[in-house]
């Protein structure tokens, strides 16, 4: 059986070793309140003490020094205008299928799920397309065709006429 000192300091141990692979310098914070915890639990030994000071220390730590972390780490708040996406390029994420009500792109960045101008156009992952416009959370996109590909598909609309 695992002691509460050692869940504790192993608890703050693997939040700490989890703020390397995140973006962000936030699970750092859990991690200290959780070894502010195992100092609780070596001289009381009451769960609930523990809990409470694990909550409050993060909770201190967290409200505290997010203004120190985002100077350290050199990340600012990351702000969206819709409307700067506009006209910008994309990469299909997931193929889009308006039939299917499927489809995500990347965009600077962020994921948005997306449909086509056209409800009869799949557009495959891996290529790249144009943002339309923005309507609620979707992006409308349209295909960036290559030289080659438009000339085939001007040909094939002259045919159909």
């Amino acid at each position: 059986m695992i002691s509460p000192v050692t869940f504790w300091i192993i608890l703050g141990v693997l939040l700490m070793v989890l703020e390397i692979f995140t973006p962000t310098f936030f699970v750092f914070w859990f991690g200290l309140g959780s070894l502010a915890a195992a100092i609780v639990a070596y001289f009381y030994e009451n769960t609930i003490f523990e809990l409470l000071t694990f909550i409050v220390v993060s909770g201190i730590l967290v409200l505290s020094t997010r203004k120190l972390a985002k100077k350290i780490t050199g990340e600012e708040v990351r702000s969206i205008n819709v409307d700067e996406i506009i006209g910008k390029e994309a990469i299909v994420i997931e193929q889009i299928d308006n039939k299917l009500g499927k489809g995500v792109v990347k965009v600077s960045g962020d994921m948005w799920r997306a449909v086509s101008v056209d409800d009869d156009v799949v557009i495959q992952s891996g290529e790249k397309v144009i943002i339309e416009k923005v309507e609620g959370a979707h992006v409308v996109v349209r295909p960036v065709f290559k030289p080659k590909e438009f000339e085939n598909l001007k040909e094939n609309k002259s045919d159909n006429l």
